[in-house]
């Protein structure tokens, strides 16, 4: 019975992953560059399940209509979804390029990307999945350790009860690693510049003074909201007010 509902769920698994790699080929082959195509790709991701490929074509569509800013967006979108991917991350880096943008993107700390790589690499449901399996697994260990002690071998006491605690601290590990993954794809902090020439002002407001003029393309953490303006941080650290309309989150 197991073994029916495993390969149940193998063939179910993929077969959509095959209908969307079938789709996202059409979609390619039958379409020339131009609108059209970000318009075709664009109800593949309203009407299907999102996919790093799928942002990687959109992107690529962009950027051939000469959309630097929506390239880059997709881009970005890709690579939460999958961290590690070295084409997104090949395409972004040669579009911020081609953008003219050189500001340093600083990365984060190296525990963090390989953190944020492995929940990408699991997905939020499996690592639910196996903080569940671990904790009660580790549960029955300790209840039988409990039960059982006195009528155990001296080796079996003394390995099944931090054979337990690891069960546990690895449910702790999958279940942090699931809540991470899901607050990384939910965040809705991170923004990309759309629109070229922004002013970047010192308070929310036309009249306010300018500080600089930023190009579209531009990566920027959102602070707070205001009256139609948003307050944006950039990797250098400063800070100030754009109109909502130039931005959109990642």
């Amino acid at each position: 019975m197991y073994r029916l509902f495993l390969l149940c769920s193998i063939l179910l698994t993929s077969s959509l992953l095959l209908s969307q790699s079938a789709e996202l080929t059409a979609a390619r082959n039958a379409l020339t560059a131009g609108e059209g195509q970000v318009v075709a790709f664009d109800s593949l991701l309203n009407s299907g399940q999102p996919s790093a490929e799928l942002y990687q074509a959109l992107g690529n569509a962009h950027f051939e209509e000469g959309n630097f800013a929506k390239a880059i967006l997709n881009y970005e979108r890709g690579l939460r979804l999958q961290p590690g991917n070295k084409a997104l991350k090949n395409n972004l880096k040669y579009v911020r390029a081609e953008a003219g943008i050189n500001r340093l993107e600083l990365k984060g700390f190296f525990l963090v990307r390989w953190w944020r790589a492995v929940g990408a690499s699991l997905g939020a449901g499996a690592c639910f999945w196996l903080a569940m399996v671990s904790w009660w697994l580790a549960v029955i260990g300790a209840m039988i350790w409990f039960l059982r002690r006195k009528r155990m071998e001296e080796k079996q006491r003394f390995a099944l009860l931090p054979l337990a605690g690891i069960l546990l601290g690895l449910a702790v590990l999958f279940f942090s690693l699931g809540n991470s993954r899901n607050n990384l794809l939910s965040n809705d902090r991170e923004a990309i510049l759309l629109s070229d020439n922004t002013d970047l002002r010192v308070a929310p407001g036309p009249d306010a003074t300018l500080e600089e003029s930023l190009n579209q393309g531009l990566k920027l953490r959102i602070l707070d909201e205001f009256d139609g303006y948003v307050k944006v941080a950039l990797d250098d650290g400063k800070q100030g007010w754009v109109p909502i309309g130039a931005v959109e989150r990642i």
